[in-house]
């Protein structure tokens, strides 16, 4: 049976031929199915845009800094990490993971409380990769002056305890935007992590990246270098905000990636928007409109199902006297099916004994 191209897979979540709901890995005894998952998790509030205003007002800051904390990001993690831990995901990559401190000392530590959730949902996940990026302080008033604010942005893996990890790498991107505020530059650098992972016997790696947002091309760069950072064989899963739509004109960040990989949302029906509710995460009724994080593919990986999770305003949750969503971003959830690269006999064995030890 013909296996479809990985560019099809992107030509079928674009409205062409679904060829990925037919063809792929077929279930055979080295094959595996299991489940993964993205989430951005969402700071809870405008910070990083404050350092492209022509000053920095410590005003402003304060403010932002003072909704961070009332959107409560230790109840929003536990709310994602009880609906990720719902769907049993061998692995989630999730992006704006940030810590946050104010005069060193931590005020929110978004991984951490990540994988308290899912401990207090019952699941047993830990961190495996970590992509440190961004790492910005900024003054905040106070009634006697002002304090460092200091936000560090994270895309990280997480992975479930049965899920056995091998090497890991991470990396920041050459290119980012950058800007010179108050006579001090600040650079949103973006980066990327992987890791080796081996999901029912089969080798699988995973990845997470957040690409950059306000500018196309800076974008198109980083695409280039993280296509550039894919194996070359074996089953490969990216979980990731790339901030570009499969209807984006080319090249584009998601087309340059689309020659490596494959869109799991081909198997599903409609648009599928993951983007966005309002920063401040208290609109009433979603604002998804468009689709910028995905599930992508590669090797011998064949997505069977694709969901998204936190479309329905049901999914808020009580903050005080409010109500928020847990995240500004729907998460994608996919079932795949993965198989070891038939150059590998060692891996096919591996997998076929995982398989019939019911691993």
């Amino acid at each position: 049976m013909p296996s479809p191209t990985r560019r099809g897979f992107l030509r079928a979540a674009a409205g062409a031929t679904p060829l990925a709901a037919r063809a792929g890995v077929p279930d055979w005894l080295a094959a595996a199915e299991t489940t993964v998952a993205t989430q951005n998790v969402g700071l809870g509030v405008r910070l990083y845009d404050l350092v492209s205003a022509e000053r920095i007002d410590p005003d402003v800051v304060a403010e932002r800094f003072a909704r961070l904390r009332r959107n409560a990001p230790g109840e929003r993690m536990a709310a994602l990490a009880s609906t990720l831990a719902a769907h049993d995901p061998a692995v989630v990559g999730v992006q704006e993971a940030a810590l946050v401190e104010r005069d060193g000392e931590v005020v929110a530590d978004f991984l951490d409380a990540l994988v308290a959730g899912f401990e207090d949902a019952g699941a047993d996940y830990r961190v495996a990769a970590v992509s440190a990026n961004a790492d910005v302080t900024l003054p905040a008033s106070t009634g006697n002056g002002t304090v460092g604010v200091r936000l560090l942005d994270r895309d990280a893996l997480l992975v479930r305890d049965d899920v056995a990890v091998g090497g890991t790498r991470s990396g920041t991107y050459a290119v980012n935007a950058s800007t010179v505020v108050d006579g001090e530059r600040f650079t949103a650098t973006r980066g990327y992590c992987f890791a080796d992972l081996r999901v029912r016997g089969v080798d699988v790696t995973a990845g997470a990246t957040h690409l950059a947002s306000a500018n196309a091309t800076i974008r198109r760069a980083q695409a280039g270098q993280l296509r550039e950072r894919l194996p070359d064989t074996g089953a490969t899963v990216l979980l990731a905000d790339l901030n570009s739509r499969p209807e984006s004109p080319s090249p584009s960040a998601y087309g340059i990636l689309g020659e490596r990989l494959g869109d799991a949302w081909a198997v599903a029906d409609g648009a599928g928007p993951t983007c966005c509710q309002f920063a401040h995460l208290g609109n009433e009724r979603s604002f998804l409109s468009r689709r910028v994080d995905y599930v992508l593919v590669g090797g011998p990986a064949t997505p069977l199902h694709v969901s998204r999770t936190l479309t329905d305003p049901e999914a808020r949750i009580a903050v005080g006297d409010r109500e928020v969503w847990p995240a500004d971003h729907a998460g994608v959830v996919a079932r795949l099916r993965v198989g070891p690269a038939l150059s590998d006999p060692l891996g096919v064995a591996r997998a076929v004994a995982a398989r019939l030890s019911g691993a």
